[in-house]
């Protein structure tokens, strides 16, 4: 029933667009004014409309949110009824158009005003708040609204700020992540045992009692209580967990599934209940802590500058994980792997004071647990305030003593620990200047080991005196011209003559006025002919007495391995870590302990990235935006060797850079290393690597160097096989094709996996050249007329189908035989041509395709096959395996430039390579290859964020590739990013070598130049052992490093032990030249400055001696990298 008196109130109408058009009801007179009514007159006047009534009610529950509770528990204990009368849906009614209002104006013209003072006539409108506070739908509560005056602005809310969870307490807060409890909601009643009233009710409680939020407990209320629904968000979201008195009261509760609404914080639930429950479980407790990087993760917002302090909180929360782990562990083995956990989380958030301590305290315990002391050794190094080059130096010599000493180096102990540990140790000699001794270690070690005399009645002490007489007769070493070894020289009786001196060339010099830019060019010039040791007579040694490396010198760091370990596994491991010293990838890769060294970022030496930024598109001549080729010539590459990787051509990867002036050691000299291990030594299994070493340095001594191995090797046919693939790449094919006919005729050459290599590789040349008939024939013919096409012409249009059969079958059983017998290596030959011959015989491709292309389906379906049976047999992630995937890999892309293909199939393959592998470039290049790098999504990049550079796949590899791969495709910027992110990594933080590139890049581009020196002070931060970071301030950084700073970098260096073969207070008239020194005036002006002023390179450089200096400017590299380390860094 309605009232007529009451249709006389002008109703109040939400405004309509201008289109709407309304009929227009009868206008009645508007009362001048209104009665003042009680509120439960105005609660039941049948006068009032409901609409209006509605929004009356809503706007007194918003405006009193806290006596809702209240106003609800009376409304359920009206009537049914009269509530359902009430509550009934009304008709809509139209507002008049042209009726004014005062509530609402449509604003047809725009006030003019709003532009000058920013925003509307507060006093035109009614008073409003915002739902949540303010904050911004979709942004979490980080994006908020408040009023400046007449305006509305936008701010951030960070971390700590607020009224949510992370304000109480922080990401500090236990009670976030370690006492996660499941929410439960209360048991559905039965319909029976609802009241009349309530069982028509129909709808759920949507606000909360004021005493419960005041953290009372009200039956009637709690009883009520429920989740809201009235948030636009949808369901609303708990703000707290509940009491554990609440949960143990409510058993039989039912309780909320959160895998699907948020699986992170369920799967917290799940490690909190088993490590709560079972508190002697080791594994959860480590799955809990790897749990919180996650967290962390999913924490990421668009607030980075609180990046680090977000870090540093989750490390504080792992810290505590793990010394609760700690007091629960019983076992040895777990406490083991507890410690090395919690002391290196620890060094990120404890002082290193305390650090330090707790070091102390672990030092019984680290002699008998290797990861432990490499923590220690991690931690010493890094430690900007505590390093010296003495203290690490003498950690590295006690733990090779201690490794000697424990393996006896007696046969079948293992000493890869001793060969790691001495790798480890001439990366940190020579990173901190002093080359020579470790070129000089590396030369002694391996001709102690691989070039000793032949007679082992000999004692050790006896062989060492010989050893000793050898090195100070200064002959030719390993590695040096017309070297003959120590073998030589102990059944020669000694040499009969002096070698010649060496003379050296002088240096190059400057024209500057500057004595710190003078000084760091000499330095350099110096540090470079330090590449080799010196001998007595060499011009140079008397003014710089450390270039000649006295026997005593690496007498502490040499130790003799078995004979027999030597000509086994682990004398490949021991060339292996000379290469990967010199920065070279390794020849065998067949140990875990190699496996360490190439993905240890303190041993790992990384090739210059770059300074320049890549990002345009090649176009053909029309104009049309072309896919641009792979970078086949890069550095820093993760691939397996093999044959074709070392004789590419210019169409496919190398594993060896053309670029070799970051090598740790002179390449001329590693060439001759490997010669002389082959031909002196007699290691044959390094007679393909020093080839393709050969080749990659001089693709014309390649002849030479192949006719040496066979003749000293004849029945190798991995030579062969090598020595047609260089004749190949260099585009001799006839003397391919003549090297491979006059090998596979030979039947032990031609016999076994290596004899069908050269059938492989023949067939594979003639498919290069399109000629796909001729390839089917080489490759059949090494099963049928045996080898009559293996390197002869033939004239035929067609391959019989029973000869495809035959020799599809014959692979295949040799491919099973290889498994069971465990040679995988050889079942890896059969495989690759067995996918070779699908490619080119099988029908029916399901991809598009060309008559110059093959079937690429077949050949991938293959592969997929074999990828299982490498997994069924354990040998999923071996180098065999990573070496069929990458001829695949070399398949596809042949596939694609011989016409069209499907992107989409090509990813996806890729992707599924990846899967094993994610730290091989080869598939990530190719990947990248594939993304046209035209859509807003950077493919490669979402590839490289969600697969590749995630916890358990990271790796150095896969970090350099992300930075490359923003210089090709991103700006300076995004580059730069992509630094901060690997170098806040945990695989790449200390690497020398990425944040020289880094400072590098920031100085070269002018959108980073004013970051590059925060950037150079946080590499001496992470890296204070290396000379070359150090270095970078005397650099292109030297325009914008003040006078006091360079002096603190240079007494940073002479005081760490860092070795400095120019000293800046005795040289200084040698760098300047006494009869050129300029004046202070004309210096001044030299600088920029005017006569008279400050003279920031020489005040500082003239009136401090060394002692004083030090004291007095030393401490300011330290300061700023203390300031860079307690700051909450600010992230791209």
């Amino acid at each position: 029933m309605t009232d007529p008196a009451g249709e006389n109130d002008a109703r109040l109408a939400v405004p309509r667009f201008s289109s709407f058009r309304a009929e227009k009801p009868e206008v009645h007179a508007r009362p001048k004014a209104k009665e003042p009514r009680s509120r439960h007159a105005d609660k039941d006047a049948p006068t009032k409309s409901p609409a209006r009534h509605a929004r009356h009610r809503d706007s007194r529950r918003d405006h009193h949110g806290l006596d809702g509770s209240h106003s609800r528990r009376r409304h359920r204990r009206r009537s049914p009824s009269r509530r359902k009368s009430r509550d009934a849906p009304q008709p809509p009614e139209a507002s008049p158009e042209g009726t004014s209002s005062p509530v609402f104006i449509v604003d047809t013209e725009g006030d003019r005003f709003i532009s000058r003072y920013g925003g509307v006539d507060r006093s035109q409108i009614p008073s409003y708040y915002r739902h949540g506070s303010g904050r911004v739908l979709g942004t979490q509560g980080r994006l908020v609204l408040h009023r400046d005056g007449p305006r509305d602005q936008f701010s951030l809310r960070y971390p700590g700020e607020g009224p949510s969870i992370l304000g109480k307490g922080g990401l500090r807060s236990e009670s976030v992540y370690l006492r996660g409890q499941p929410i439960r909601v209360r048991p559905r009643i039965k319909r029976d045992d609802l009241g009349a009233e309530d069982h028509d009710s129909g709808y759920l409680s949507v606000g909360g009692s004021k005493r419960r939020k005041l953290g009372h407990v009200d039956s009637e209320s709690s009883a009520d209580e429920g989740p809201s629904y009235r948030s636009i968000e949808g369901r609303a979201k708990a703000e707290a967990f509940q009491d554990e008195s609440d949960e143990q009261t409510s058993e039989d509760g039912e309780a909320v599934d959160l895998s699907e609404a948020n699986p992170l914080k369920w799967k917290t639930i799940q490690l909190n209940g088993r490590v709560k429950e079972h508190p002697g479980d080791i594994d959860a407790w480590l799955e809990l802590v790897d749990h919180q990087d996650l967290l962390q993760r999913a924490e990421a917002s668009l607030d980075e500058r609180a990046a680090a302090s977000v870090a540093r909180s989750f490390s504080e929360i792992k810290v505590s994980m793990l010394e609760s782990a700690l007091s629960n562990a019983s076992a040895a083995q777990d406490r083991a792997r507890l410690l090395v956990r919690l002391m290196r989380e620890g060094a990120k958030v404890w002082s290193s004071n305390m650090a330090a301590r707790r070091w102390l305290e672990l030092s019984a315990e680290e002699a008998g647990d290797f990861e432990l002391w490499r923590a220690h050794v991690d931690f010493e190094m890094s430690s900007v305030t505590t390093i010296q080059f003495d203290r690490v130096k003498s950690m590295l010599v006690e733990r090779l003593k201690g490794a000697a000493h424990v393996s006896g180096l007696q046969p079948n102990v293992d000493t890869s620990e001793a060969i790691y540990v001495f790798l480890r140790a001439m990366r940190f000699i020579h990173d901190s200047g002093y080359k020579e001794l470790a070129v000089a270690a590396w030369q002694a070690l391996l001709e102690i080991n691989f070039l000793r005399p032949i007679s082992s009645q000999t004692e050790d002490r006896d062989n060492m005196a010989s050893f000793r007489d050898f090195w100070e007769s200064e002959l030719p070493r390993l590695g040096d011209a017309d070297a003959q070894g120590w073998r030589r020289y102990a059944t020669t009786s000694g040499p009969t003559e002096a070698p010649e001196p060496v003379a050296q060339e002088p240096l190059e010099q400057i024209s500057t006025g500057d004595v710190y830019k003078a000084w760091g060019h000499s330095e350099r010039c110096h540090s470079e002919r330090a590449g080799r040791p010196a001998r007595t007579m060499d011009d140079g040694t008397e003014d710089d007495p450390f270039r000649v490396v006295m026997f005593s010198d690496i007498e502490p760091w040499l130790f003799a391995i078995p004979e027999s370990e030597v000509k086994g596994e682990v004398g490949g491991e021991l060339i292996d870590a000379f290469l990967v010293f010199c920065g070279l990838p390794p020849a065998f890769r067949a140990s875990k302990w190699t496996e360490l060294a190439v993905s240890d970022q303190f041993t790992f030496r990384s090739a210059p990235v770059g300074t320049g930024v890549r990002n345009e598109m090649p176009h053909d001549a029309d104009g049309h935006v072309q896919r641009a080729t792979p970078e086949f010539d890069v550095g820093n590459a993760n691939v397996a060797m093999s044959a074709s990787l070392l004789f590419p051509g210019t169409s496919w990867f190398r594993y060896f850079s053309s670029h070799t002036k970051h090598l740790a050691v002179d390449a001329a000299q590693i060439l001759r290393t490997l010669g002389q291990l082959v031909h002196l030594a007699d290691v044959g299994a390094l007679s393909v690597y020093y080839l393709g070493f050969a080749h990659g340095q001089d693709a014309s001594m390649v002849k030479k160097v192949a006719k040496a191995l066979l003749k000293k090797y004849p029945n190798a046919a991995d030579v062969y096989n090598a020595y047609a693939l260089a004749e190949m790449a260099a585009g001799n094919r006839e003397i391919a094709v003549k090297v491979i006919s006059s090998a596979a005729d030979s039947s032990w050459l031609s016999a076994g996996a290596l004899g069908f290599q050269l059938f492989k590789s023949s067939s594979w040349m003639e498919l290069q050249t399109g000629r796909k008939n001729h390839a089917v024939w080489r490759l059949c013919s090494a099963f049928d007329n045996g080898g009559q096409h293996a390197g002869h012409d033939v004239d035929t249009e067609s391959v019989s189908p029973t000869v495809v059969l035959k020799t599809r079958q014959a692979l295949s059983s040799r491919i099973q035989e290889c498994f069971y017998q465990g040679k995988i290596c050889d079942a890896g030959i059969y495989i690759e041509g067995l996918v070779l011959l699908a490619y080119l015989t099988v029908g029916g491709c399901t991809e598009p395709a060309s008559e110059a292309q093959g079937n690429i389906s077949a050949a991938v379906d293959v592969l997929g096959n074999m990828s299982a049976e490498f997994e069924s047999h354990g040998y999923g992630h071996s180098s065999s395996h990573e070496r069929v995937l990458q001829f695949g890999a070399n398949v596809l892309y042949l596939n694609a430039q011989r016409g069209p293909f499907r992107r989409q199939f090509l990813r996806d393959t890729l992707s599924a390579f990846l899967e094993p592998f994610p730290q091989n470039t080869m598939f990530l290049a190719l990947a990248e290859w594939a993304d046209s790098g035209l859509r807003v999504v950077d493919e490669t990049r979402q590839l490289l964020r969600e697969r590749i550079l995630v916890e358990g796949r990271d790796s150095i590899s896969g970090r350099i590739f992300s930075v490359t791969h923003e210089m090709k495709r991103g700006n300076a910027s995004s580059t730069g990013a992509a630094f901060e992110h690997a170098l806040s990594s945990e695989v790449c933080k200390f690497n020398a070598g990425l944040w020289a590139s880094y400072v590098d890049f920031c100085t070269a581009n002018k959108q980073l130049r004013g970051r590059a020196k925060d950037v150079f002070y946080k590499a001496v931060r992470h890296c204070p052992w290396s000379k070359e970071v150090l270095m970078g301030a005397f650099g292109a950084l030297i325009r914008d490093m003040e006078s006091d700073e360079l002096r603190s970098v240079y007494n940073t260096m002479t005081g760490k032990g860092l070795r400095v073969h120019v000293d800046l207070e005795d040289r200084k008239a040698d760098i300047l030249g006494a009869a050129s020194m300029p004046s202070d005036a004309s210096l001044s002006v030299h600088l920029g400055g005017n006569p008279g002023s400050s003279l920031p390179r020489i005040i500082g450089f003239t009136q401090l001696s060394r002692s004083d200096s030090f004291l007095a400017s030393s401490g300011l590299v330290l300061e700023r990298c203390s300031e860079l380390d307690d700051c909450a860094e600010r992230q791209w």
